[in-house]
């Protein structure tokens, strides 16, 4: 089985690559960056070091990188593919879907064998978004093909894989953590049912909302409060009493959202919740609050980590106090180095709060949500 991964960075090399291998794929990766495709394509392999009380280590053997604008390589490896995986970022998938769509019109001339492509991105049913881009001008022979031989499952992904500071052997080396899960929907599976890692449910709604609010919710919440007090890394903050408080606030705010609209048994998620925390406590990850929290452009958006949870509480007229106070901490992430982090301050200087708030978050700027969050982040402010 041959599997096209898009994004070698490490979320492709220490989480898919790492399983698809594990799977028995012949994997090639494909990026933007020309170094990172030279290393791969020099080295052939690369270690996963997983960090917990005990390092382990394990190789992954035979890879291969295509530089994603080598149409001509790329169009060579999509006729034989059984797999087309993504780990981009939400943000680049239209453009991911448009090349697709190129290399996926001139493939169905020679070659229609059945094939899955499965977007592995920290957002709500990704794979739709993908699938969506391509289909956008598509000519009716492609309609047809990827109606009847290409399945477009989404997909729930879950591994944290900080830029820690370890030994490695080669510079592609990825360090990880010891948990992960990876969940696909099982119904729109053509061919790729056997991965090994991975867990194929029916109803993929429930995992990815849980996974979105109790962890990438709670992370960022976790990173911009640490990074307003001060600390370095999300091990440090998790430990702040009055951090740990709020994200265990957020905790069962949104896990009470999660019983009630999904009607899943509140202790599970308390349980998963808890697990969570432990992930957080993990000192081998050395995971710094300025990566959990770059880009808060797209944290703070409306169907993301924060607000979409803070929203879902809001309706069903459950608590949301903490949820809001994770929102106004992102308002207040003023980290020099990240560009996005920079331009929500600068909106906020020039156009005001509220405004702003409109137009990152989506919320009107009178609204009760929006009068929340600007409470919370006047008290956010003066407090520190």
């Amino acid at each position: 089985m041959k599997a096209i991964h898009f994004g070698a960075g490490n979320i492709g090399r220490g989480f898919i690559g790492y399983l698809l291998s594990k799977s028995g794929y012949e994997i090639t990766f494909v990026d933007i960056s020309d170094s990172l495709v030279d290393a791969i394509n020099k080295y052939k392999e690369y270690t996963v070091i997983t960090l917990s009380t005990l390092e382990s280590k394990e190789k992954i053997e035979g890879v291969s990188a295509v530089h994603l604008n080598n149409k001509e390589e790329l169009q060579k490896i999509i006729m034989d593919a059984d797999l087309i995986t993504t780990s981009i970022g939400a943000n680049n998938l239209k453009s991911t879907g448009t090349l697709l769509r190129e290399l996926l019109e001139k493939k169905i001339e020679n070659n229609t064998k059945e094939l899955d492509i499965i977007a592995c991105e920290n957002a709500l049913f990704a794979t739709d978004m993908l699938k969506e881009s391509i289909l956008e001008g598509a000519s009716e022979k492609l309609k047809a093909y990827l109606k009847e031989k290409v399945g477009f499952p989404n997909s729930a992904v879950d591994r944290i894989v900080p830029n820690v500071n370890v030994e490695k052997e080669l510079p592609i080396d990825v360090a990880v953590e010891d948990f992960y899960e990876w969940d696909i929907e099982k119904y729109k599976v053509k061919v790729n049912d056997n991965i090994q890692g991975a867990e194929y449910v029916n109803n993929l709604g429930p995992y990815l909302e849980r996974k979105l609010f109790l962890l990438n919710g709670a992370h960022a919440t976790t990173a911009y409060l640490g990074y307003l007090k001060g600390y370095t890394f999300i091990h440090e903050a998790i430990k702040d009493e009055f951090i740990r408080k709020v994200v265990l606030g957020f905790h069962s705010e949104a896990s009470k959202a999660l019983s009630e609209k999904h009607k899943i048994d509140l202790d599970s998620l308390k349980a998963y919740a808890k697990k969570i925390i432990g992930r957080f406590e993990n000192t081998y990850l050395q995971d710094e609050v300025y990566r959990v929290g770059r880009d808060p452009v797209r944290k703070l958006s409306n169907n993301d980590r924060l607000v979409t949870p803070f929203k879902l509480c809001h309706e069903l007229n459950l608590e949301c106090e903490n949820i809001a106070v994770g929102i106004a901490a992102g308002y207040l992430f003023n980290y020099n180095e990240d560009n996005k982090s920079q331009e929500v301050q600068n909106d906020i200087k020039i156009n005001g709060l509220r405004n702003t708030i409109a137009k990152i978050s989506g919320l009107s700027e009178d609204s009760n949500l929006t009068d929340m969050i600007v409470k919370k982040y006047e008290e956010l402010k003066n407090m520190f």
